[in-house]
């Protein structure tokens, strides 16, 4: 039965993949002839109806989200920070719907019709292990929080084995201290179990994510460090009460 499920999963996204590929570039072009501002909104609202029908259409797929009253609104960024379960995130993350952009490694970005949506959606990407590569991608995403755009970060930096939280990096602490820009902490429970680690077929999950208050950027003379593990323990307990 998993197998059926994993069959009839991948056909209906490649098919949803496709046909929002060619709603991103429509969108996409519409703005290039038109001349307007190339911040990657319209496709990014695409994105997340992406994400959205993936959810929708897979049976035994559902996601709930709590504390929508502290997402930002469009053009008040913040620095968004999650923990990090699955690749599946992503897909349950798009439930939110606000503009907000993703820091990703490049390989994603070379992905053929993921790849060239990220880029018209001004997604920010990042060679992990080179020192060049994250100091040009924390100073794109600078740029993104300027145009009034959010971003988002799994400062844990990969998925988590057994469901604990790893340490939390300390860069998007840094983008939100430079920049001044709140800081929303996010908690994510059951993503792992829609696509699990080392399988490529899918489970049956009901994902929870819950939106804490946003908390004021550090200022100059704090301890990142200490606020990163001060936003690691709200994050953490949220988290284990939800399992």
């Amino acid at each position: 039965m998993r197998s059926i499920r994993g069959v009839y999963f991948w056909v209906m996204a490649f098919t949803v993949t496709f046909c929002l590929y060619l709603a991103c570039m429509a969108a996409h072009l519409k703005v290039v002839v038109l001349g307007r501002p190339r911040d990657g909104r319209p496709v990014h609202r695409m994105a997340l109806l992406w994400g959205r029908l993936l959810i929708r259409l897979m049976p035994g797929w559902q996601v709930e989200v709590t504390g929508r009253e502290h997402l930002p609104p469009d053009h008040v960024p913040m620095v968004m920070v999650g923990n990090h379960e699955s690749f599946a995130d992503i897909w349950a993350m798009c439930s939110l719907d606000v503009q907000f952009r993703w820091l990703s490694k490049d390989s994603i970005f070379k992905i053929p019709m993921i790849g060239h949506a990220m880029r018209w959606a001004n997604y920010v990407s990042v060679e992990r292990g080179r020192k060049n590569s994250t100091m040009l991608a924390m100073q794109t995403s600078a740029e993104r929080l300027r145009q009034g755009l959010s971003m988002f970060y799994f400062p844990e930096g990969t998925r988590s084995i057994d469901g604990q939280l790893r340490p939390f990096k300390l860069g998007a602490f840094k983008l939100a201290r430079d920049e001044q820009v709140p800081v929303l902490p996010i908690a994510i429970h059951g993503a792992a179990e829609l696509m699990p680690k080392h399988s490529w077929l899918p489970g049956k999950a009901r994902v929870a994510i819950t939106i804490l208050p946003p908390l004021p950027p550090p200022a100059a003379t704090d301890d990142l460090d200490a606020y990163a593990g001060m936003v690691r323990g709200q994050i953490a307990a949220v988290h284990s009460q939800m399992i």
